[in-house]
């Protein structure tokens, strides 16, 4: 196992996943990707598919990046190599096409309880990941 892929948001279950994630590659050694996808706003997008983004979403872009930037410290510190990748788009398409390109062995998602009304009309970006890919994947629960 030398490749990781580590899909990270900026609550506490990043923490954990985070946490997992450093004794996870320091164990065996691994390459960890981070990813934080953001949302894809419609009113960003023309028709022409050109996309506009506006200051305040760029502000937003630049916390986002600052967040992975801090969590990347973590595995620095740790003497881990990392990599950051800020994606937009749907969440599980983007960390299913980035487990693809860099070949991940396996993806650790933090799990993230929803009600059962939102599970229905949203979804979990957890079970449409595990149900896209051929890769290994750890779910790490939310401390009780």
């Amino acid at each position: 196992m030398k490749t990781l892929l580590v899909p990270i948001d900026s609550n506490k279950e990043g923490d954990l996943v985070a946490s997992k994630a450093i004794e996870i590659a320091s164990a065996f050694e691994a390459k960890v990707h981070l990813v934080h996808v953001t949302s894809v706003s419609n009113k960003d997008v023309f028709d022409e598919g050109i996309e506009y983004i506006p200051q305040e979403a760029m502000n937003d872009y630049d916390k986002e990046m600052t967040t992975l930037n801090e969590f990347k410290a973590r595995f620095s510190e740790a003497g881990i190599l990392c990599e950051a990748h800020l994606l937009q788009g749907i969440p599980q398409k983007q960390i299913l096409k980035l487990a693809e390109s860099i070949n991940a062995d396996l993806i650790i998602l933090g799990l993230i309880n929803h009600s059962t009304l939102y599970k229905v009309f949203v979804g979990s970006v957890s079970n449409e990941v595990i149900k896209g890919t051929k890769t290994s994947v750890l779910l790490v629960p939310p401390k009780k």
